[in-house]
């Protein structure tokens, strides 16, 4: 049963990479419970630990790729709503010091060659 358990487990974790690779973040979701209860059968054996470092390697690259998604996707946020402010106007600051907010008259963005 390990076998099956320790082989089905790096499947699952080679297809989340892809799936992370791929930005396919809606089938990540699936993993998570397959996962769980893999572990879980898992956790009654006791696997040596030649067995277990390949698969503690995997899950740390995983865990990487899935922190690098989420910078990712907080930094496209981020510049959205930075091509959103523009859009509606500038903050700047005056003469003394204080930050005023500028609206801007034109809402189409011009593009230059």
């Amino acid at each position: 049963m390990p076998n099956t358990v320790i082989t089905q487990l790096h499947q699952i974790l080679d297809q989340e990479r892809q799936a992370l690779l791929s930005a396919n973040f809606e089938a990540l979701a699936a993993f998570v419970s397959r996962k769980e209860d893999l572990l879980a059968q898992l956790d009654q054996t006791t696997p040596a630990k030649q067995v277990l470092r390949p698969i503690r390697q995997k899950m740390d690259e995983n865990l990487a790729l899935l922190a690098a998604a989420i910078k990712g996707v907080a930094a496209a946020g981020a510049r959205l709503s930075a091509l959103q402010n523009v859009k509606n106007g500038m903050s700047i600051y005056d003469n003394a010091g204080r930050l005023e907010h500028v609206r801007t008259h034109n809402s189409a963005v011009e593009k230059k060659a």
